[in-house]
């Protein structure tokens, strides 16, 4: 049975359950469609100097790969072949268990919604994008980052293929948060429609010791000087720390903010 959960009046797909669906289903995509698609990800890797860009094609019908490039080797230090052999589960065993979680149980199921809210002829013109680790063969977690796209059923919508690359990102991620953006395409590029950000780690959400301070002295009608003259830090350090407290409680300003940490006793 297909795994779902029941949230905000509707229910939502995880990404083991579409899995376990689609793989009985006798629809195909048709070869040309999955050569076209991925040959339209080559330019999305035109410029990428630090590292080469691995191209896929994971065909979920069959919950294998019907496409791998050999950068697999660079990204992961195994050959393509392992991928090509041992399908999704390849995939699944080397996927940090934290991120995995957050992709099954949000990012899928907020893509699914998304799809089902657009007429099928245009899923093919939507990117999806997310950041994720993945265990290297030396046993080290890498950070990587992918954009993507989905072939899917004119008859149900679902996706039957899923296309796209993936490139190791480790110059630039120093954190554990989940970037997740949803875009269109259009002669013009890439427009954003939308963007969330999730914590596989549950104490990355909560704010430090010295967050807190901050923001009791924000509640307390303090301005970034201010507050930067008494706990004598720079007031561009006050300034990060709002930012990185409002990406943490998802909200749009201090005084939302405020009433968030209220709400939760943090101040």
């Amino acid at each position: 049975m297909s795994k779902k959960n029941y949230r905000g009046g509707q229910f939502e797909q995880t990404y083991e359950g579409h899995l376990q669906s689609i793989c009985r289903e006798n629809e195909k995509i048709n070869e040309q469609q999955v050569r076209a698609a991925v040959s339209g990800f080559d330019s999305l890797g035109a410029g990428i100097l630090h590292t080469q860009p691995l191209f896929y094609a994971i065909d979920y019908t069959q919950a294998s790969y019907r496409l791998m490039t050999s950068a697999t080797r660079e990204l992961v230090g195994e050959p393509s072949e392992a991928f090509l052999e041992g399908g999704i589960p390849k995939l699944l065993d080397i996927y940090h268990p934290e991120d995995f979680k957050v992709y099954n149980e949000h990012v899928f199921s907020t893509n699914m919604a998304f799809l089902r809210s657009q007429p099928v002829e245009d899923h093919h013109r939507f990117v999806f994008s997310y950041n994720f680790r993945v265990r290297h063969r030396s046993g080290r977690y890498i950070p990587i980052y992918q954009r993507g796209s989905y072939l899917t059923s004119p008859d149900t919508g679902l996706p039957l293929y899923s296309i796209g690359m993936v490139m190791n990102i480790t110059p630039f991620k120093k954190d554990f948060l989940m970037h997740h953006t949803i875009e269109k395409t259009s002669t013009a590029g890439c427009d954003l429609l939308e963007a969330h950000t999730y914590y596989p780690r549950e104490e990355d959400r909560l704010l430090s010791v010295r967050e807190q301070q901050i923001l009791q002295y924000m509640a307390d009608g303090w301005c970034s000087k201010q507050i930067a003259d008494r706990l004598n830090i720079a007031e561009n350090t006050i300034a990060n720390h709002r930012k990185n407290m409002l990406k943490k409680t998802s909200t749009k300003n201090v005084a939302e903010l405020v009433a968030f940490a209220c709400k939760r006793g943090l101040i």
